[in-house]
């Protein structure tokens, strides 16, 4: 190699190296440096096959293809095979190869597609970076039928430079569609994590949000002896990864088809399975807590029929029977007056119970329902809330219970008709604070209904993934601290 071709094969080597640490587009990059190698080299054109592991092959960038291969929107280039593409595909390309003659223009001549322009061979290079391949460079010029050793080595290390910034492109887009992805997933489990619904009506909620989130062709999904999907409408042939899922008794299938799927899209998937698995799982915990506590509401009501209006009818009845044989005018009178305090506490009684099977108000707002309930116990209760109200309606619906509990305690066993309830509600949190001014209690001598009462509300806020605290004090007043993150 004299001084002059030196200086040209060092020449392109830089101007390709610039261009090629020049933007993160691949095809506008090879485009690029395609023209630029076509240039310096003097030859007349060229042409670039991006080819995947599978061996299917795209005509990824191309100058001055003579018009027998632009011949209908350069069909003999993007169509069938050659001698280039078999030798890459088999793994025996390795090296910058003289091509006798190429397929594509013999094609081309024979079916008489158009001038060639006096081509009639080409070389071809691949491009690699290690023991990554990405596809091949092939050149040709009018009349050439034969490449200096010179010429190939210059070719095999442009290629090489080629192949390194594929390899780097590559990487930079992976990493780019695994944020995205995983910025889709997250929002695709904030969408369904807000679904308040039944295992049969959230498992095709979830197969519909795959699709929309994800655009993935095929998508089937079974849960729990439940099964949902969405069929592929295509003819194209289609990849398929499988993954299933067990979180504790919640156990399913994860299955994805689509036209092109990678290592990514495999990693994705496996944690979307995993996310539908604790979804799942949650949402059956959640079904059974809410029978737990329907048995709970139930026991407690049924408890407290017993200690207050079974206990109030059984004194009226018996205050009935005694007073059959009075005779005295005025203790007549007075057990008639008993009779009617009696009739009255029991009245009230049901009031509250049947209030508490089907509040008044709730339909407003927690605040307005627990303002109700306090009046309709006769309680003076001050409610005071603090920005504005907007939680899911379990935790709603958990503070309307606690607060529930939280007044009948103060009605029954605080002697004070004073009561104070704070909601303090931010973006971050959620605060309720119930405070009386009533006798107090000590916690480790309270009976055991009370007991219950207790470790059901600190239950239901720690089952939402609330925080529950109690302070008391016999003679100062019992302060409950409801918070939830939001």
């Amino acid at each position: 190699m004299d001084r002059h071709q030196e200086m040209t094969k060092l020449k392109t080597i830089k101007a390709i190296a610039e261009t090629l640490n020049q933007g993160n587009n691949m095809e506008e990059m090879l485009q690029t440096v395609l023209k630029e190698l076509l240039h310096v080299t003097e030859l007349q054109t060229g042409w670039i096959y991006l080819i995947d592991p599978e061996g299917n092959y795209q005509l990824v960038a191309d100058i001055d293809l003579p018009p027998a291969l632009s011949w209908q929107a350069k069909k003999p280039m993007c169509e069938g095979n050659c001698w280039c593409i078999k030798e890459y595909n088999d793994n025996t390309l390795n090296r910058a190869f003289n091509i006798i003659g190429c397929k594509r223009i013999e094609n081309a001549i024979k079916y008489q597609w158009g001038e060639t322009n006096e081509i009639t061979h080409h070389a071809t290079v691949p491009l690699q970076a290690g023991d990554e391949r990405f596809g091949l460079l092939n050149v040709a010029a009018p009349h050439k039928s034969r490449f200096e050793k010179n010429e190939l080595d210059l070719l095999e290390a442009v290629a090489f430079q080629i192949g390194t910034a594929i390899k780097r492109m590559k990487l930079y887009h992976n990493e780019q569609k695994r944020a995205e992805l995983y910025q889709t997933l997250g929002q695709f489990s904030a969408n369904l994590n807000a679904q308040r619904a039944t295992e049969e009506d959230l498992i095709h909620c979830a197969v519909n949000e795959i699709y929309r989130a994800f655009f993935w062709s095929g998508i089937e999904l079974q849960c729990n002896q439940l099964k949902a999907a969405i069929q592929p409408i295509t003819n194209k042939p289609l990849h398929t990864i499988e993954k299933p899922f067990q979180i504790g008794e919640t156990s399913g299938k994860l299955t994805i088809s689509h036209e092109q799927l990678d290592s990514i899209d495999n990693e994705i998937i496996q944690k979307l399975s995993h996310h539908l698995g604790i979804l799942f799982e949650n949402t059956r915990i959640e079904a059974k807590s809410r029978e737990i506590a329907l048995i709970q509401e139930r026991n407690r009501l049924a408890r407290d029929l017993h200690d207050s209006v079974n206990q109030l009818l059984f004194s009226l009845s018996l205050t009935a029977r005694g007073m059959k044989d009075l005779k005295d005018l005025d203790k007549l009178h007075n057990s008639l007056s008993y009779i009617q305090e009696l009739s009255q506490e029991a009245l009230q009684e049901m009031r509250s119970l049947i209030w508490q099977l089907r509040p008044s108000g709730l339909e407003n707002g927690v605040i307005s329902a627990l303002k109700s309930y306090g009046d309709m116990l006769k309680l003076n209760v001050n409610v005071e809330l603090s920005g504005v109200l907007n939680v899911p309606h379990s935790i709603e619906e958990c503070l309307w219970r606690v607060g529930q509990e939280a007044l009948n305690n103060i009605k029954k066993h605080a002697h004070t008709s004073r009561a104070k309830i704070n909601v303090q509600a931010g973006r971050k949190q959620v605060n309720m604070i119930i405070e009386d001014e009533g006798i107090g209690f000590d916690p480790d001598t309270v009976k055991n209904g009370a007991s219950i009462g207790l470790s059901s509300m600190r239950e239901r806020v720690e089952l939402l993934g609330g925080s529950f605290q109690m302070n008391t004090t016999v003679g100062k007043g019992t302060v409950l601290s409801i918070s939830f993150p939001m």
